[in-house]
């Protein structure tokens, strides 16, 4: 693909010319110069179509280029057949021979190493990927060691063809250590979801879609797919800037795409290196006005790996010898030159041997070092195909902007059955249940420590085929047939009869295969039945809990389905006994506090032959035993202080709720299944705990009503201070000796309180607390109280000063009070209004306060009058008036 710019106008006509494209497949993709609006439909040249467009004004052609010959591209190439491909390694160093270049018994050998740099991950890098659609054959395990061959055979085309010139440059490729210092490509094994291989531009969504989407990668893609159209195919921008800067060097995400028809040639008559040819689009090669390009990508100054007819009217020359076909760069004058002399194009133009990309490029300065990312990136990884059943690996790579931390992984999949061992971990395994083996997708969320997230997901598929064997091992009560000739189970008791799925060529645990259990008495001459099915769970363990009477014999064999076959039945005798147990009991204290508890812990087994045995499901009681004796009279009490039931490894716990001095012991009562036992552990002591209240007043000094907040904390005070929380605290004022409760509240969690009351008396104030349960009563002083009289203010007026007679009229106004910086509304309080008519004697009404400090009074005048309005003195009050109104009555 490439990419050249187009002006606004055209970018508008360009939307309707896009609708419809077909992306085209071939060995690469380009285009060249600036053009104008008039040459649009003319932009990607005869036999071009233009596919894509970008918003800073480049366009993407795509040509049809011609097949190698020999290859099919129709039909898919078979595991043997790419297995024999050697890759173009030992031609590029035949071929780099002819001009001086040594090539040395090592220099031809087919090996996978590869040139180690850093840490193998860090810079910029050429990141391979091995892609396979969902319900593809997945041959990742297969061809990674061939493909690595490959791999190091492209470098030697790079690495060759820049010894021509004097230099050393090397692919940077992310690599794994392979042992003894030496590193080979790292290639991750890639599902897409079904169709994603269609189109160049299909695979490059699915692929970012699953994390693949860094400037700092070229992607080398191993389609693993044919009769798509597609032999090779890249993204390469015409950019033809010779510094550092240029768009072809890390600034944009860059694809080269080989179908499996095309992998690993370069070993046969005129086949040049696919992977190479790509890869070199994607570093910037052939660019337009290069001396020899063809104006699409290419050259036309043979043999070259970049040089071909790629349309109509371009003539080829013949310069380099024909084995130069497995080499860069005929001339090294138009994209590839490790010392261009000054009158050489590629002194002043993009030169694809200075890429960051490549060990030794970058111009020697940074050498491929990293930008800063500035927004959160992921990559995920499956292990596709999965076996159904079995645990599979899943990762994900976190891309993160500097000063940044992971602070969240969350795994999930669209199938309910697929279990992760650890949802939160960046690397951990999936195990979906071997019932369904349709494909399905997982999902990794990163959190950074931003709070910004990144969501990528991925096709989890499954492989199928032969039948795979498993085996089955049986125990029936934790005793196994290989261990025990028969086992012993205990008369009416549950009891666990459990039967373990592995996978024979893996030895993993199978997770969801049903297995049947049988069950045959031994005085019984009937065959065996059926008594259950169950699904194996984690570590392929399926369990029947059976309630045994008499001896018998039990079976287990797990069933076939369209992955396993049957098991073999595992079968194993058992007897059936009253048991005889021992207990274990351990106390954490021999005293503690009122209300707090004593923790015990301890075992529950039983021996048969030389083995231990669990008892789970068991019922202990743990009780404190108290005696007292007056004169000649003794009196035992024993109070029961906690229970539990044994797990299925015999451990328990119990939190013994010690209320008084006594004997703690914990016993396993008889009964049918099991004799009875008891563990005594020894004296224990109950100590009654303390309470502590604080508390204090907000002010001391208050009008009389007015508002006090009394605020603290009530504690209990133990092993321990905590709060005691829900407990009530009251705000009590003693007069003429008596305790009088203003107001109460409930204490919070931390034990906090805060009680707003009004200050009814004058007095001593404090808090208290009358005690609940094992807290004692507690209480605390907090001051004396005094009054002042309050500032009263009377507002006042008639809603009309003129009125007919017999109309109402409306007088409404405030009253408020005031002490001490403090101003609120004088609810409750009794106003007098006085009405003197013009003849006749006057009236007295009484308005009472609204809560909010307002009042309202309506009468209706049949004469003029005049209105007085009196707040009387009051104790605590001092009382106010309002200046006299008339209303006038016409």
């Amino acid at each position: 693909m490439s990419n050249r710019r187009h002006d606004s106008a055209a970018r508008r006509r360009l939307a309707a010319a896009l609708t419809g494209a077909v992306l085209l497949g071939g060995l690469g993709v380009v285009g060249a110069t600036q053009f104008d609006g008039a040459r649009l439909t003319n932009a990607c040249g005869v036999g071009g179509e233009l596919v894509d467009a970008s918003d800073d004004g480049y366009v993407s052609c795509v040509h049809r280029d011609p097949t190698p010959p020999g290859i099919n591209l129709a039909a898919s190439v078979s595991t043997g057949a790419l297995l024999a491909r050697e890759g173009v390694g030992p031609n590029a160093a035949e071929a780099a021979s002819d001009f001086g270049v040594p090539a040395t018994p090592a220099s031809v050998a087919v090996t996978p190493d590869v040139a180690c740099d850093g840490d193998g991950s860090a810079g910029y890098r050429v990141e391979a990927l091995y892609v396979v659609e969902a319900g593809g054959t997945n041959r990742y395990a297969a061809l990674k060691p061939t493909m690595q061959n490959w791999a190091a055979g492209i470098d030697d085309v790079f690495n060759k063809s820049a010894a021509i010139t004097g230099g050393v440059r090397h692919l940077r490729y992310v690599t794994e250590t392979a042992g003894g210092g030496r590193c080979v490509i790292s290639i991750d094994n890639v599902t897409v979801p079904t169709g994603s291989l269609r189109t160049f531009s299909a695979s490059m969504n699915a692929l970012a879609a699953a994390g693949y989407d860094d400037v700092h990668r070229k992607y080398l893609v191993w389609a693993d797919i044919a009769n798509q159209g597609i032999c090779g195919i890249a993204s390469m921008w015409n950019d033809e800037t010779g510094a550092q800067s240029n768009i072809n060097n890390g600034l944009r995400t860059q694809f080269a795409r080989i179908d499996n028809p095309c992998w690993g040639l370069g070993n046969g008559t005129n086949q040049s290196s696919i992977e190479a040819h790509e890869l070199m689009h994607t570093l910037g090669g052939v660019q337009g006005s290069a001396p020899n390009s063809s104006q699409y990508g290419h050259c036309t100054d043979e043999s070259d790996t970049m040089c071909y007819v790629d349309h109509t009217g371009v003539r080829m020359r013949q310069i380099c010898p024909a084995d130069h076909e497995y080499l860069l760069d005929c001339g090294s004058n138009d994209y590839y030159s490790t010392s261009p002399d000054s009158g050489n194009w590629l002194s002043t133009h993009w030169n694809a041997a200075d890429s960051r990309f490549l060990i030794g490029g970058g111009n020697g300065a940074d050498g491929g070092s990293v930008g800063t990312p500035t927004t959160l990136g992921a990559k995920l990884a499956v292990n596709n195909p999965a076996v159904p059943g079995l645990a599979t690996q899943v990762a994900v790579t976190p891309m993160l902007p500097t000063g940044r931390t992971v602070a969240g992984v969350a795994w999930k999949s669209a199938k309910a059955d697929c279990v992760f061992a650890d949802r939160t971990a960046l690397q951990t395994t999936v195990t979906c249940s071997a019932v369904n083996v349709k494909p399905t997708t997982v999902t990794v969320t990163i959190t950074d420590s931003t709070g910004a997230n990144r969501t990528v997901t991925s096709p989890l598929t499954f492989a199928t085929g032969t039948a795979r064997p498993v085996s089955i091992a049986l125990s029936v009560d934790h005793q196994g047939a290989g261990d025990v000739s028969s086992a012993s189970m205990c008369l009416g008791a549950s009891t666990p009869v459990r039967a373990v799925v592995t996978d024979t060529a893996t030895g993993l645990p199978v997770v969801g295969l049903s297995v049947a259990f049988t069950k045959k008495l031994t005085t019984a001459t009937a065959k065996a039945a059926r008594i259950a099915s169950v699904l194996s769970v984690a570590d392929g363990i399926a369990t029947s809990l059976q309630t045994p009477t008499a001896a018998a014999e039990y079976g287990a064999g797990s069933m076939k389905n369209t992955v396993y076959a049957a098991s073999e039945p595992a079968v194993l005798p058992a007897t059936v006994e009253k048991c005889t147990p021992e207990l274990a009991a351990t106390a954490a204290a021999s005293s503690t506090y009122l209300g707090d508890p004593i923790r015990i812990t301890g075992t529950l087994d039983r021996a048969v032959g030389s083995a231990t045995v669990p008892v789970a499901k068991a019922t202990l009681t743990a009780t404190v035993t108290t005696t007292t004796t007056t004169g000649t009279r003794t009196v035992t009490k024993v109070a029961k202080v906690g229970t539990a039931t044994t797990a299925a490894d015999g451990s328990y716990v119990i939190d013994a709720k010690v209320v008084t001095d006594g004997v703690l012991t914990v016993a396993l009562t008889d009964s049918r299944s099991f004799a009875g036992t008891t563990v005594d552990l020894g004296d224990v002591t109950a100590v009654a705990p303390t309470t502590t209240l604080t508390g204090a007043l907000d002010k001391t000094d208050v009008g009389l009503g007015g508002t006090v907040i009394a605020t603290g904390r009530l504690t209990r005070v133990a092993a321990t201070t905590t709060g005691a929380a829900a407990q009530a605290v009251a705000l009590v004022v003693t007069v003429a000796g008596k305790p009088v409760t203003l107001g109460t509240a409930r204490t919070a969690v931390d034990g906090s309180y805060k009680i707003a009351a009004a200050a009814k008396a004058a007095g001593d104030y404090r808090v208290a607390y009358a005690g609940a349960g094992f807290l004692p009563a507690a209480a605390k002083e907090l001051g004396t109280v005094t009054f002042g009289t309050w500032t009263t203010a009377l507002t006042g007026a008639p809603s009309v000063t003129s009125v007919v007679a017999g109309k109402p009229v409306t007088i409404s106004g405030t009253l408020s009070r005031s002490y001490g910086g403090t101003t609120e509304p004088a609810a409750g309080y009794k106003l007098e209004v006085t009405a003197t008519p013009a003849v006749g004697a006057p009236t007295v009404v009484k308005v009472t306060v609204s809560a909010t400090g307002t009042y309202t009074l309506r009468v209706t005048p049949k004469l003029t009058t005049t209105y007085a309005i009196v707040a009387p003195p009051v104790t605590g009050y001092d009382g106010t008036s309002l200046s006299p109104f008339t209303v006038t009555v016409t």
